[in-house]
């Protein structure tokens, strides 16, 4: 029953899935980015929905690339933890489990606080801080125009600079891999305040940082996560795939 239910919330996103309209790939990408960076952004547009299959076809007749292309990009999307690979089902978006969910987010919880008290301390650095205070004022101005996809991209380098000023090389190759956005795209038909964000987090702690305090940053971002993670307790089991195993849904063919 609760497969049947989560199918039916899932749907209902997926259903958004038409003919895709795509530009020209702008100079220098690559038909791999162009597959990998589409499906990101449609998923958090609502073009794709966790859960999902991707048919290999269909990804290269909307991107204009080939199948090796769309096969490396799927590779780079199943390494990131965004889909999975079956050798009977092919690709599909990866549909979380609230184990999954919590363990994502537990994990998150100590890696953006470690972030944030690491940048805290190297602040000061030359160029650092003015190289924050930019990137967190475009995060912040993104505040009264919260839809957009290029707030994603703001986001993904706050976070990215928090990591870059801290120096810390493991950090950076093991951050970018928790996907917070898979996270919020696959509850938001669930709880529409899950997609929000939470502008005032941003601004402790990134005030915090600049002011080189690292325990008050690294709590401040700590807080941020344990906010979201509330925001998920409260879901009911049907916002989630099964332990047992995924939602399987066909991708409808486009025009």
């Amino acid at each position: 029953m609760k497969g049947a239910k989560n199918r039916t919330g899932i749907a209902s996103t997926a259903r958004k899935v038409g003919k895709a309209e795509v530009s020209a790939p702008p100079s220098g990408q690559s038909s791999p980015y162009r597959v990998y960076s589409g499906v990101i952004q449609g998923l958090y547009e609502g073009r794709f929905a966790p859960g999902q299959r991707l048919v290999e076809a269909d990804l290269s007749r909307i991107y204009g690339v080939s199948r090796n292309s769309v096969r490396e990009a799927l590779h780079r999307l199943a390494a990131e933890r965004v889909v999975s690979l079956n050798l009977h089902r092919g690709a599909q978006i990866r549909l979380l489990t609230r184990k999954e969910a919590q363990n994502i987010l537990e994990l998150l919880e100590l890696l953006i606080g470690l972030s944030a008290r690491l940048a805290a301390k190297e602040i000061k650095r030359k160029e650092a801080e003015k190289y924050f205070s930019a990137v967190l004022q475009n995060l912040l101005s993104f505040e009264r125009r919260p839809d957009s996809f290029d707030l994603l991209k703001a986001r993904n380098a706050f976070y990215r600079a928090l990591v870059d000023i801290g120096g810390n090389i493991e950090l950076a190759r093991v951050l970018p891999s928790m996907h917070v956005h898979l996270l919020r795209v696959q509850f938001r038909a669930y709880d529409p305040t899950i997609q929000q964000e939470s502008f005032p987090d941003y601004q402790r702690l990134g005030e915090a940082v600049l002011a080189g305090d690292a325990r008050r940053a690294e709590a401040a971002g700590q807080a941020h996560v344990r906010r979201i993670a509330k925001a998920f307790e409260s879901l009911s089991d049907d916002a989630f795939a099964s332990s047992e195993d995924g939602v399987s849904l066909e991708w409808g063919h486009t025009a």
